[in-house]
């Protein structure tokens, strides 16, 4: 056994205690739900099931890569590690292979006991539509380990990790929406409505309620051209993956053990993510801030600058701002007014 496969198996084994814990807990709870569904409504009854299978996939697919990564953030994990027998490209690959196996136990022992439930409990069940069910949700699942990985990388604590993915699942649905309020297109609003990182599981999760309802007149012709319509969307989610997956490639490779504890100074992070939640707050607060209602363009703009603020000192771990803080704070007061220049 090479020198890859054993560090492989060092990492399952040290995380089979917790993965056995969220398996227990991801069956337990999605046995729960479909349990306490409305069972006098047979439809009802296997909506429950899938919806509660796709819950329980996101928040899984989201908090394994956390918990892998995890020891990265300390400084004496980082220096033994990297005094390890193994190159740094196959150790993120590792890394990678290890969390994202867990997520496929996980979500495999959570949809067979949840399948056997439904089918034990009703003969209202599509039972053929499980199994592309089952691998488009993976698929979908994979861009959001993928990136929760990427981002939570480009920290160097646990905490500023944690708060890089909380931000960056709003981050292409407040995109869409202020993008599509300065331009008015409608591939932007589009975002905008499947944005949301956890929205395009959702959307999946929406047609084949349809399918697996027997006698329903949605049509797998009719579920897939659905998909279809939005063909763009899921593009764009699998681009997303990709580039998550090599980002997170080159973030190990690149990431040293001294920066454990330090800033997190990624541009990813705060650097972008601070200065976006406040110009997404002023472009579409743009309306009011024209109403000439003093009260009001007071409170907005008061509120964008506790926004900032309150980013900026979480960023710089203090009262230490820089020139090109206070310069990106002021284009935040102005940008609502050019935005209304231009769309007049």
């Amino acid at each position: 056994m090479t020198t890859f496969w054993r560090f492989l198996y060092y990492r399952l084994k040290s995380s089979a205690l917790r993965t056995v814990i969220f398996t227990v807990l991801s069956t337990a709870v999605c046995l729960l739900g479909i349990y306490m569904a409305n069972k006098s409504d047979n439809a009802e009854f296997c909506q429950s099931g899938l919806y509660m299978l796709a819950t329980a996939l996101c928040i899984i697919a989201s908090i394994v890569p956390l918990f892998e990564l995890a020891g990265l953030k300390n400084r004496r994990n980082l220096d033994t590690l990297y005094f390890f027998p193994l190159g740094r490209k196959k150790m993120a690959t590792v890394y990678f292979l290890s969390g994202w196996m867990q997520v496929v136990f996980i979500y495999t022992v959570t949809f067979i006991a949840s399948l056997i439930w439904l089918i034990s409990q009703t003969d209202y069940f599509a039972l053929i539509y499980m199994l592309p069910y089952y691998f488009l949700s993976l698929a979908l699942a994979f861009v959001i380990f993928a990136v929760f990985s990427f981002l939570f990388l480009q920290a160097n604590t646990v905490a500023d990790g944690v708060l890089f993915c909380v931000l960056w699942i709003f981050l292409p649905f407040l995109a869409g929406l202020s993008l599509g309020e300065v331009f008015e297109i409608d591939f932007f609003r589009n975002l905008y409505s499947w944005g949301i990182l956890y929205t395009p599981m959702n959307n999946l999760t929406v047609v084949f309620q349809d399918l697996i309802e027997i006698n329903h007149p949605q049509s797998w012709d009719r579920a897939a051209e659905e998909i279809m319509d939005r063909w763009y969307v899921f593009f764009i989610w699998g681009a997303a993956g990709c580039a998550a997956v090599n980002g997170y490639m080159v973030s190990f490779i690149k990431k040293g053990a001294e920066q454990a504890g330090e800033i997190s100074n990624s541009p990813f992070g705060y650097a972008m993510l601070v200065p976006f939640y406040g110009y997404c707050l002023m472009i579409n607060a743009g309306a009011f801030l024209v109403s000439l209602d003093p009260i009001v363009d007071s409170i907005v703009i008061v509120g964008y600058l506790i926004l900032m603020l309150s980013g900026y000192l979480i960023y710089r771990r203090g009262f230490h701002f820089k020139a090109s803080d206070m310069i990106l704070t002021v284009i935040g007061v102005i940008l609502p007014f050019a935005v209304m220049l231009y769309t007049n």
